[in-house]
Order: C-alpha cells, then sequence, then structure tokens
C-alpha cells in the first residue's frame, strides 16, 4: 500500500509489491465474460510473477482467464482515473483502503455481488473489509491490511540499557526508554510527516484526529494540534530525528542504526528484517489516553469498474483472487500481511519474529481503519509542507492546522 501520494504507505508501498521501472499492458478493448483484464501496481519480475500466479489461479478455478495491467505506481492511479473516465476501464481494479472514497464514482459496490456469490465476509479481517467500505457499502475485497506498528532496534535498546518495548506499552514507557537512549547519547525515534504515520503516533499520544471517523476532515481539531507540539517536543529534547521531506529517512536511519526505532506497517516487517544487521523488534505504538483506537490500520484489495460489462465475472475472478488458498500462498511468500484472518498464521510463521503475533494481534485490536477523503492527497501535501515546520519546533501545532485548514479550505 503506498501513497495517494501517501508516505506510510510509501514504504509500505515499496515492500507491498509497488512497480519500480517495470510496466506492462493488456488492451482493454477485447474483455469478454471469458477475458478479463485486471489493473495492478508490480515491482520487478519477481513480484510480478507472484501477481501472475494469482491471476492465473482464477481461470484454474473455472472463473474467466485474467491479464494483468500494470503501470509504475507513481502513474498507477493517474492512468487508472484515465482508464475509467474514458471507456477504456480494465474490469479488475486493485485500490488501496486509503484511496477507495476518491474512486466510488467510477468503482461498483459489490455488496450485493457478495451476497449473490454466497462470500461470508465474516471471514476477511474486520478491519481490512471495514477499510474497503465507503458510507457503508463495500467496494473492494481485501488481500491485505494492517496497522501501524513501531519497528524497534534489539541491539540498541540493550546497549543503552532500556527494556524492551511490549506490546500495550505507555507514554510512561516511551519515554522511560528515551531517557536511556539520551543519557547513552542515541537517538531513539525516527520522525516522520508521511500523514498515516503523523496521525498514528498522535492517535496514540491524545486520540486526536484530523480526519474523523466519518471520513470528513477535522484539520481545526485541537487534539491533533496539541499531539504535533507533542512530537515537536521530542525533537526538542533529542528524543527525534528532525522531520525531513525525504520521506524514506525514517527507514533508512532505522537500518544504519542511527535511530533506535521508527514507524512503519507489518507490509514492511519482512523486508526491513532482510535488510538490517540486527535483530529486529516489533511493538504497538505509545498509548497515552485510556480509550478508543491507538492507531490506523490500512490495506489495499480488488474491485470492479462501473464500465465493466462482466461484473458477475469480475467478482467471480476478485472471490478467488482473495481467497484463503491465495492469501495463504502471498502470505509464505513473505508477502503483505493477508486480509483473510485464516491465512495470517502463515504469515505469522514465516516471519520468525519473537512475539510478532502478539503484537499484530494487539495492535488489530486497537486499531481502526484510516478513513479516505476526497481531500486526502492535498492533505498529505500539506503534512509534507507545513508538518516539517511544526515538528521541527519553527510553529505551533496549532498554527501549522490553521494554514492546513485555510488550505483545504475549511
Amino acid at each position: 500500500m503506498k501513497r495517494r501520494l501517501l508516505v506510510g504507505v510509501t514504504a509500505a508501498a515499496a515492500a507491498w509489491g509497488l512497480l519500480v521501472g517495470c510496466s506492462s499492458s493488456s488492451s482493454t478493448s477485447n474483455q469478454s465474460k471469458d477475458k478479463l483484464v485486471w489493473s495492478m501496481w508490480i515491482a520487478g519480475s519477481s513480484d510480478k510473477a507472484a501477481w501472475q500466479q494469482v491471476a492465473n489461479s482464477v481461470s484454474a478455478q473455472g472463473g474467466p482467464k485474467v491479464t494483468i495491467q500494470g503501470a509504475p505506481f507513481n502513474d498507477y492511479f493517474t492512468k487508472l482515473r484515465t482508464q475509467l473516465s474514458t471507456g477504456s476501464a480494465p474490469c479488475v481494479v486493485s485500490i488501496q483502503s486509503l484511496r477507495a472514497a476518491n474512486y466510488t464514482d467510477v468503482l461498483r459496490p459489490i455488496d450485493s455481488y457478495a451476497k449473490k456469490g454466497g462470500l461470508d465476509l465474516s471471514e476477511f479481517d474486520t478491519t481490512a473489509l471495514n477499510g474497503m467500505k465507503v458510507d457503508g457499502k463495500l467496494y473492494a475485497l481485501p488481500y491485505d491490511t494492517g496497522p501501524m506498528l513501531l519497528f524497534y532496534n534489539k541491539d540498541l535498546f540493550k546497549q543503552v540499557g532500556a527494556e524492551e518495548p511490549k506490546p500495550g506499552w505507555t507514554l510512561a514507557d516511551f519515554r522511560a526508554a528515551a531517557a536511556k537512549f539520551k543519557a547513552a547519547g542515541k537517538t531513539m525515534f525516527a520522525s516522520s510527516v508521511a500523514d498515516m504515520n503523523l496521525e498514528s503516533m498522535i492517535l496514540g499520544y491524545n486520540g486526536g484526529r484530523v480526519i474523523k471517523a466519518d471520513g470528513t476532515l477535522d484539520p481545526s481539531n485541537p487534539a491533533f494540534a496539541k499531539g504535533l507540539d507533542w512530537l515537536s517536543s521530542l525533537v526538542k529534547n533529542g528524543t527525534a530525528t528532525q522531520a525531513s521531506a525525504d520521506n524514506d529517512a525514517p527507514s533508512n536511519n532505522f537500518v544504519s542504526k542511527k535511530v533506535g526505532m521508527y514507524l512503519d506497517g507489518p507490509w514492511s516487517l519482512l523486508s526491513q528484517k532482510g535488510k538490517v544487521k540486527f535483530p529486529i523488534g516489533v511493538t504497538t505504538i505509545p498509548t497515552g489516553h485510556t480509550s478508543g483506537p491507538s492507531t490506523f490500520s490500512a490495506g489495499s484489495g480488488f474491485g470492479i469498474s462501473k464500465q465493466c460489462g462482466y461484473p458477475d465475472q469480475a467478482f467471480k475472478a476478485i472471490k478467488t483472487m482473495t481467497s484463503q488458498q491465495v492469501l495463504t500462498t502471498l502470505a509464505r511468500q513473505g508477502r503483505a500481511f493477508p486480509g483473510r484472518t485464516a491465512a495470517q498464521q502463515t504469515w505469522y510463521d514465516n516471519a520468525h519474529i519473537d512475539g510478532v503475533e502478539s503484537v499484530l494481534k494487539t495492535a488489530q485490536k486497537a486499531s481502526t481503519p484510516l478513513p479516505g477523503n476526497k481531500q486526502s492527497d492535498q492533505l498529505q501535501q500539506l503534512f509534507s509542507q507545513y508538518g516539517i515546520q511544526a515538528v521541527n519546533g519553527q510553529q505551533s501545532g496549532a498554527e501549522t492546522m490553521k494554514s492546513i485548514a485555510g488550505q483545504l479550505g475549511q
């Protein structure tokens, strides 16, 4: 799940198989009930081969032949919007939960198809399924999901004498660990102004949110502004790095051992484990408030374009593509955390990281889907523009959010 332009989702995207300099194309003009085109982001030849297996599973189960149509991730949604608006739409469409609200005009709600097809939606992870809903209607079947988490360097925590963070740790625990890092002359946390990262940390801190549960914007939320001030205090007291416009800086600083922890999603965990030269740990976002969710979740899935003339066949395809068998295979390959609960154990078993199952289950219970909004792309751009000033202490949280609200027309 990469960006809308989203970071949180940007790092995520790389690990979720977003295309890097690789593309393929298939004509959408000759689709039929026996031959459909699927639009998907793809990263390199091995990634393409894995997704081709997903496409092949449809015909293997008696469904139509599905052909992949790829595009670089940075171009994917721009090209998709053009296709969906000009009559050249693929029948099967890959979509992020964070972007679903932007595509309800060109995607079919699939609730009736699920009912007619006898699909038991309760078999999907609740947060994954809810993330694909807009105004109560389901627009895609999720293939992956995940709450935001903290990845940490076990060696660094041991070196500075800080207790390893347990799932469900609090702000008091966070501060105690930060004090150990500061005493040792080390930086504990990597700052980020990526929207999902920023919003998740503040949600855990005091419940503040700039997008309400119903998807409406609330840039004047005072708790969110106070959350920005808290993140700024972490930079000021040396607990966190300065925020940067480089979206990859937090991950890179973590890999190079410059920080003890950073925020990411389970979609990046196995990829990061392969990069680092130290034992990697994972834990929940520290909580300061006593009730309500303390982290956001997001995911991706497969929907059906309104222009598709074969919606029943397309639904049969996405039903197979998100089946337990297919998602278990993807989990076994170390891909994103499955959107079906029955396939998640395979991912846990494949991770080989101490405590990862307990952490993820704890985080899932404490998570809520980050709703999409038609101005979400603009909001992320404004966080990149103004959020750096707030986190780095150049402007107060209230002043920052006032500027952002003005830009959003609020």
